[in-house]
């Protein structure tokens, strides 16, 4: 003691007592063993089973600044027309790049959210998604930009947030049944929290298609993470909304379609429409100059009647000039604003007037008129059906003079459309006629025009789609899209059953009317067993040579060949696995609880496995790691709760084993390298093993050395020094 005298020679001597006591109980009191908390559970984290979205938000100085997504027509949420053309093709997958390129005059908005839905709807001027949503959190200033494969990158996303989907929510996006909107079901601005944005546009994953504020998310092949981008204009005008509605004086028969010239409209040709049961509707920016609404009214229609009626306050300026059918509308923030055009059909001439209504255009039809009694020869004429929404007259022989009584009319397709087109009604006037075939009869009457529409219906178009799997079974999506119009779509899934066989997707329309659709296919989940890689994708007809990105293409349906096929391949890759199995080995008495063992891999898997105290087999992960890309895991050096005198050692394996060495541990196993690109699983085996031990601790042998230390301190005057020590070794005793 000698020498810790010296060292303590200025230091006072209640300090120093202290110091002393603290030594001598770090020596004499036994160390506590590592324990293993109690509850553990086992667990096996797979990052390739790992879907993620980052959502990233931008606020912009005007709608000049926001790009359009691909389709732009009146379905767009936006108050005002946004400045700048997609700069995506059909079918291309969301980019920061692009965005980037194309964002100037929008930066980064933190504290925004998103929300996840399971279908959408429109109640109101924006889109939202279903109940129950899931919000996405608050977006931060920056987070790290992760890759197609969900791997971190060296750079940074300003502006974004990234959430993990549940399992539930990664299959329900596999069949697009995973909606995205920006903000919440009831607050689609966050007008609570971030007062005076208005709503740009939202693109999301695969999907930057429509304008409104939802979009499905899917993960094309190959993509385990994808993004979302939206966009909102700050301080932008309240939004008001312009509603426009035509009315006829009298039932024609058909639903006639009209047409306007709306300067506020977003169709490239500022064209809106609008019929006798559907309004246009366009909810615009408040304020700026007057907008005009102009009638093009059909060929043989009247204008009689033009008003229009404000809500609200009544602030909105209108003006309307009848004989131009012009109606000129200055929106005052919140207003409703209605337009109401009234038309006249067209006037009849005495006689039976025929015309014929198609929802397509189409080719020269015959229609039959015989006569009442069948003495006198049919009476022959022709229409084309112009599919714009207006009835032709049909021409030919002279229907004037017909006289009161039943005539049966009979109508005949284009030669090569026979079974193309088909009789859905007939409307006289007010009065529902019931076709038979392609034949009804009408009813002239005395001193009156009998004018009749016949209403024609072009057979749709169909696209068949089939998956095949290679290697494997699975449920793969497709998703249609009008390539022209801004609409949701539809989509189908399709579950194969045998390697190599096609299955053809169900829930898809039976029949589509003609015109180009994008079509998307989505691969089914990756598991732990590997993914699926797309190995080929085409339609016949289509145009996959303009769409370079996901696999999409451009399929055209038209009169002439009114159906397609398109079929997705795909090739099942077999993900590299890791187990990892904990033994037991040795004396039961030496071990004091559970042993837990922890694995870490470079790509984010994990995984935990636990041995309970009161087994001495074996455990392993509940499921092996799976990887589809090479990676390195680190085995930890397990928790070994240690009964007391007793040791324990730690050893491990690995199969297969570099030069056949042992695993150190911890221990490093890498995955996938040139060294075993070959091989499909990895074993790690970890035997602990306890080893209990009779003989008196090394702290008792510290206690009977130190044994008469009290009696000698307590005789030098260190009475409360020597009762301390000497209460420690009669516990100690007790204890042992």
């Amino acid at each position: 003691m000698a020498s810790l005298g010296g060292a303590l020679t200025n230091v006072p001597f209640r300090v120093a007592s202290m110091l002393i006591v603290g030594a001598l109980l770090a020596a004499l009191l036994p160390g506590s063993p590592a324990q293993a908390r109690e509850g553990e559970q086992p667990a096996s984290v797979s990052a390739s089973l790992r879907y993620q979205i980052t959502f990233a938000a931008r606020s912009c100085g005007s709608y000049d600044d926001v790009m359009a997504n691909r389709v732009r027509d009146d379905r767009i949420e936006a108050a005002s027309a946004l400045g700048r053309a997609s700069a995506y093709k059909d079918g291309q997958a969301v980019d920061p790049a692009v965005e980037a390129a194309n964002g100037a005059g929008c930066t980064a908005l933190p504290g925004w959210h998103f929300s996840l839905g399971p279908g959408q709807e429109k109640k109101g001027a924006l889109s939202t998604v279903t109940m129950p949503a899931v919000d996405s959190g608050a977006t931060a200033a920056q987070v790290p930009l992760l890759d197609a494969a969900g791997h971190k990158t060296d750079k940074l996303i300003d502006g974004a947030v990234t959430l993990q989907l549940t399992p539930e929510q990664a299959s329900a996006s596999s069949h697009r049944q995973l909606w995205v909107q920006g903000g919440t079901p009831g607050d689609p601005l966050l007008a609570a929290a971030l007062p005076g944005y208005g709503f740009g546009v939202l693109r999301c994953g695969a999907d930057g298609h429509a304008g409104g504020n939802v979009q499905w998310l899917g993960f094309p092949a190959g993509a385990r993470h994808v993004l979302c981008f939206a966009y909102y204009v700050k301080s932008a005008q309240a939004p008001a909304t312009l509603v426009v509605k035509a009315r006829t004086t009298a039932p024609a028969g058909y639903q006639q379609r009209f047409a306007f010239d709306a300067s506020a409209g977003y169709a490239a040709d500022k064209r809106i429409y609008a019929d006798a049961k559907t309004d246009a509707t366009l909810v615009r920016s408040s304020g700026g100059q007057p907008g005009t609404v102009v009638s093009r009214t059909p060929a043989g229609w009247t204008l009689t009647d033009l008003s229009c009626g404000k809500s609200g306050a009544g602030r909105s300026l209108t003006a309307t000039d009848l004989p131009t059918g012009t109606a000129t509308v200055t929106l005052a923030p919140g207003e409703v604003v209605t337009c109401t055009f009234t038309y006249t059909p067209p006037a009849a001439p005495p006689g039976l007037t025929l015309r014929l209504f198609g929802d397509a255009p189409g080719g020269a039809f015959n229609l039959s008129v015989a006569s009442g009694g069948g003495a006198d020869p049919p009476r022959l004429l022709q229409a084309t059906p112009a599919g714009d929404g207006s009835a032709t007259v049909a021409t030919g022989a002279d229907l004037s003079t017909l006289l009161p009584g039943a005539y049966p009319v009979t109508l005949t397709a284009p030669a090569g459309e026979t079974d193309a087109w088909s009789l859905t009604g007939v409307g006289c006037g007010a009065t529902e006629l019931k076709p038979e075939g392609m034949s009804v009869t009408v009813m002239v009457a005395a001193g009156a025009p009998t004018d009749c529409t016949l209403r024609v219906t072009r057979k749709g178009g169909s696209i068949q789609l089939r998956s095949v799997t290679v290697g494997g079974i699975g449920a793969a999506s497709f998703v249609i899209a009008p390539r022209g119009e801004g609409s949701p779509g539809w989509s189908g899934v399709a579950t194969t059953t045998a390697f190599g066989e096609a299955a053809i997707a169900q829930g898809l329309p039976a029949a589509l009317p003609l015109g180009d659709y994008v079509v998307t296919p989505l691969p089914p989940l990756a598991t732990v067993e590997g993914s699926w890689r797309l190995s080929s994708f085409a339609c016949d007809p289509g145009e996959s040579q303009d769409v370079p990105n996901v696999g999409a293409d451009v399929v055209p349906l038209t009169a002439a060949v009114p159906a397609a096929k398109c079929t997705a391949s795909y090739l099942f890759v077999e993900a590299h696995q890791l187990q990892v199995t904990v033994r037991f080995a040795g004396s039961t008495s030496g071990r004091d609880g559970p042993i837990v063992l922890d694995v870490d891999c470079t790509d984010g898997s994990t995984g935990r496995v636990v041995l309970p105290g009161d087994d001495n087999s074996e455990a392993s992960l509940p499921t092996p790691l799976g990887f589809l890309d090479p990676a390195k895991c680190t085995v930890q050096r397990p928790a070994t709760p240690t009964a007391a005198g007793a040791a324990v050692a730690v050893g491990a394996t690995v199969d297969p084993a570099p030069g056949n060495a042992p695993l150190p541990i911890p221990g490093t196993v890498v995955i996938g390298e040139e060294t075993g690109a070959d091989v499909d699983l990895y074993t790690v085996t970890v035997t602990v093993t306890f080893t209990a031990d009779d003989r008196a601790p090394t702290q008792q042998k510290v206690l009977d050395t130190f044994r008469v230390l009290p009696v000698a301190l307590i005789g030098a005057g260190l009475v409360g020094i020597g009762l301390v020590i000497l209460l420690i070794m009669v516990l100690r005793s007790r204890t042992d």
